[in-house]
């Protein structure tokens, strides 16, 4: 099945798009992941989005943002229903993409689920640090080079 990706700010998100990604993040992060925080958040406006829609329906997504001296993406998921298909290897083949083509030459940081550790090391991230306390859920910075 083919995933139609759409790549937008903030302001360029429809009303649909930003309630789909909410329903999803919350889904997600907050009520399957039993975490209490503000899921929707200040970066959000300044966020690049990348939202994965099947059939009329968000099956993937990720924010993509820049901190400090370095780029980040993070809130990547992949709805349950639609889990085991492939979708998170396309979701972070078109991060890569979003990275190379507007964020070149910047370094990348991201702050992953201790249990998705694996998953990212298959695209050349590389976990620095300890283990840390995130929202309550354990997570490990990983790097990758500039790309």
């Amino acid at each position: 099945m083919m995933v139609e990706w759409r790549i937008k700010s903030f302001e360029a998100l429809t009303t649909q798009e930003f309630y789909d990604v909410a329903f999803e993040r919350i889904r997600t992060f907050v009520v399957a992941q039993q975490r209490v925080y503000q899921e929707i958040d200040e970066t959000d406006r300044v966020a690049r989005h990348i939202l994965g829609y099947q059939d009329g329906r968000l099956v993937a997504y990720a924010r993509i943002f820049t901190e400090r001296e370095h780029v980040t993406f993070g809130r990547v998921l992949t709805i349950p229903e639609r889990r085991g298909q492939g979708l998170g290897r396309q979701l972070v083949a078109q991060i890569e993409a979003e990275l190379h083509a507007n964020f070149a030459g910047l370094p990348v940081s991201i702050e992953a689920q201790v249990d998705k550790q694996q998953f990212y090391e298959k695209f050349g991230y590389e976990a620095v640090g300890d283990v840390f306390l995130f929202n309550s859920t354990p997570h490990i910075r990983m790097d990758k080079a500039a790309l």
